[in-house]
């Protein structure tokens, strides 16, 4: 679905309910207090604010996006639902006093705002973490790429043995990197350096010992990173 037309149809539905909410206040409620007007323009809000939260939630759409934009929506959601409560009950119930009226419903909007708030920052820790993690995994195909592609330029059968055998071990390890195995990981890279240069060099035994000295760094790598979660 195009975004603009999604944009526009959302809108559209906020602006009919917007609509219909204030042809019942001015219909059912024919004396307009101060506490019906701070009631009504914090009603008001909640509709602008509970609009903004769901824009914020999935302006983007894809599928991220969306997952991580839930809690606040739903959260959004229950707010709007406790301020209509709220200011409805003002408004049957005008002689409550205005000072009561206005510092419960703007300790409604204070706890939503403190959760809103809360919500978009761990919504962007997580989407960082994820974007951290996906970066990782993009290495470590790299990384197994680079060595596959040695293969094609090998041209001894022993030595591509042991490319294919060091190939699987990349593959069959854990792509995801820690602080703790950082050390192994940069003498993993300078060694599929030194491979590479034998392999152009075509030194076989060379080549071969450095694929044996790879596997044992990941060997190395897999059982640190095994201690560290």
């Amino acid at each position: 679905m195009n975004k603009n037309k999604t944009v526009f149809g959302v809108g559209l539905i906020y602006i009919i309910l917007l609509g219909v909410f204030n042809l019942l206040a001015f219909t059912i409620f024919k004396v307009h207090t101060s506490v019906f007007w701070v009631s009504y323009a914090f009603m008001t809000v909640a509709f602008l604010v509970q609009l903004a939260s769901m824009y914020l939630s999935f302006k983007e759409i894809d599928v991220e996006t969306v997952f991580f934009g839930i809690p606040l929506a739903s959260f959004s959601v229950y707010y709007l639902c406790v301020a209509l409560v709220a200011g409805t009950i003002f408004m049957i119930f005008q002689k409550a006093g205005f000072t009561l009226a206005i510092v419960i419903q703007i300790l409604i909007l204070a706890a939503f705002l403190i959760i809103a708030i809360i919500s978009l920052l761990s919504r962007e820790a997580v989407r960082e973490m994820d974007h951290q993690l996906k970066d990782k995994v993009t290495n470590h195909k790299s990384v197994l790429v680079d060595v596959e592609m040695l293969v094609e330029t090998s041209t001894d059968p022993e030595l591509k043995v042991a490319i294919l055998k060091l190939a699987d071990t990349i593959r069959y390890s854990d792509p995801i990197s820690t602080p703790e195995v950082e050390v192994v990981e940069q003498r993993i890279m300078r060694k599929i350096s030194e491979l590479r240069i034998n392999i152009d060099n075509n030194q076989i035994k060379d080549a071969i010992n450095g694929c044996n000295e790879i596997e044992l760094l990941y060997l190395e790598r897999n059982k640190k990173l095994v201690l560290s979660k």
